[in-house]
């Protein structure tokens, strides 16, 4: 019975050694929305899943997802100060469509920007030009790209909101013609809101990408490390089971939003 207690409690202390010698990963998250992140104070969403997926592939690395404003990342990434990577962002977001200033990683979710009205409109996106003489709802802070230069010209009048659950509010409540709202946010709101039906997506979205990791210089060791485990992404069955708790329903009208591909 000692010999047992004894061995119980020297693998106690070898699985807490290995812990507190794994090195810290600040994963931090800007995009303050479902189905990333669902509840802040809960941390419950699929950034929070993507940390704990990564700490279970090994002891090197401890991951922990944390969220950190867009602005305070771009100030400290400019400063080389960042202690951590950044989680669900494209070269193009950084200025850095060349992959030159950054360490960018394969995807993990592909996503795009749907331009969105009330069902009946008919609206089909074909450019920013299709939108001209409309009211746009989008969200504070965001760019969109070409469609800015048309509100800047006063040919598109646009409203902006603390968020894309806002953006469908506003077309509800008629308040806006259209919005803008990335695919994987919609599925789930329109999923747990009860909202089927009353959307119309334009077939043209107003964009596609690939949501990637970005890691400041000098984390080349952290490159190596989580190269391979992005790279078999699409084959895990783990990771396929994370993405199905925020998956829209299996009979609503097909797409492939939240398919993590290989760039």
């Amino acid at each position: 019975m000692k010999s047992t207690l004894a061995c119980f409690l020297l693998a106690l202390c070898l699985a807490s050694a290995q812990v507190q010698g794994s090195q810290h990963i600040k994963v931090y998250a800007y995009h303050l929305k479902p189905p990333f992140i669902v509840d802040l104070q809960q941390r419950q969403g699929l950034y929070f899943d993507f940390s704990d997926y990564l700490n279970s592939k090994g002891d090197a690395y401890r991951f922990e997802t944390l969220y950190l404003p867009r602005n305070r990342i771009e100030h400290e990434l400019d400063h080389g100060h960042l202690d951590g990577v950044v989680i669900g962002v494209n070269p193009l977001w950084f200025q850095d469509p060349a992959q030159e200033k950054f360490l960018w990683t394969p995807s993990l979710y592909q996503d795009q920007d749907e331009i969105v009205s009330l069902t009946g409109t008919g609206l089909n996106y074909r450019g920013p030009e299709s939108l001209s003489g409309l009211h746009l709802a989008g969200v504070l802070g965001f760019s969109y790209h070409g469609i800015d230069d048309w509100v800047a010209a006063g040919k598109i009048e646009r409203s902006d909101t603390p968020g894309e659950r806002e953006v469908l509010l506003m077309l509800l409540k008629g308040r806006v013609d259209v919005g803008i709202v990335s695919r994987s946010t919609l599925d789930y709101l329109v999923e747990r809101e009860g909202w089927q039906g009353l959307f119309h997506v334009s077939p043209t979205p107003h964009d596609r990408f690939a949501r990637r990791l970005l890691l400041p210089p000098g984390q080349e060791a952290l490159y190596r490390y989580l190269l391979p485990i992005l790279e078999h992404l699409p084959h895990d069955p783990a990771w396929q089971a994370i993405l199905e708790r925020y998956a829209e329903p299996a009979n609503a009208p097909g797409s492939n939003i939240g398919l993590p591909l290989t760039d």
